[in-house]
């Protein structure tokens, strides 16, 4: 809507140029309103990539910790098992290390398989967010400066002079925003259904929630063991 009022007012400008009136201090207003125009839609383009910027981040940050978090379970597990099996010879673990050991093979090859499927699934949501979510974002960083540009590109210093082309640099003026505005909001568009598809859904694969599940099985038959061994 701003855009399109701002739009409005200098070609209201141009049109009373056209028609041979004077415009009230001309080397001001046209300038200023065109300048404020500018201004106005860099401002919008800087809050987008900033409202943009902060949704990534948060989201590059969430599935980094689903890969810190598969990772320190992961250790835990290893050390648990090195612990069963460094253990096995010992009076205290001896005859529980028998009643279990079977299970706990089991869930040792289970573990790491399920851990290698689920760590490559989030490396593929990772690889998929930089790919395609860092490429469109990299417009909407330079989106507002490249609005910014516009008044250089097209020489809008010379709305201050009565004896330059107004209709040309208003013209240049608006199709440019027009056309920054509408790769922005193709790029706006894209990353916002890329970090939906991203949700804790899709990072809650069902490899992970296997892997998962398993752990807190192998956790209850690891406290059996460890009761077993103080008993």
């Amino acid at each position: 809507m701003r855009l399109a009022g701002r739009t409005l007012l200098l070609l209201s400008f141009l049109w009373a140029e056209s028609e041979g009136r004077r415009i009230w201090y001309e080397e001001g207003p046209l300038y200023e309103s065109t300048k404020l125009l500018i201004a106005e839609q860099r401002f919008r383009a800087d809050q987008l990539w900033n409202d943009t910027n902060q949704a990534i981040y948060a989201q590059a940050e969430q599935v980094q910790q689903a890969k810190d978090t598969l990772d320190t379970h992961q250790r835990q597990v290893s050390a648990r098992l090195e612990e069963f099996f460094d253990h096995q010879y010992t009076v205290e673990w001896g005859a529980c290390f028998k009643q279990h050991e079977r299970e706990v093979a089991h869930f040792n090859r289970e573990l790491i398989d399920k851990y290698s499927i689920c760590r490559q699934s989030l490396d593929n949501v990772m690889a998929h967010f930089e790919q395609e979510v860092v490429e469109e974002a990299s417009f909407l960083n330079v989106a507002a400066q490249k609005i910014a540009d516009l008044a250089k590109i097209c020489q809008v210093w010379q709305l201050k002079q009565s004896n330059f082309n107004h209709a040309g640099v208003l013209l240049c003026t608006v199709a440019g925003i027009g056309g920054i505005n509408q790769r922005l909001a193709s790029s706006l568009e894209l990353c916002w259904d890329i970090l939906l598809e991203m949700s804790l859904e899709e990072l809650d694969t069902p490899s992970c929630s296997a892997y998962h599940q398993l752990k807190m099985q192998f956790d209850a038959v690891y406290a059996g063991i460890e009761t077993c061994v103080m008993e």
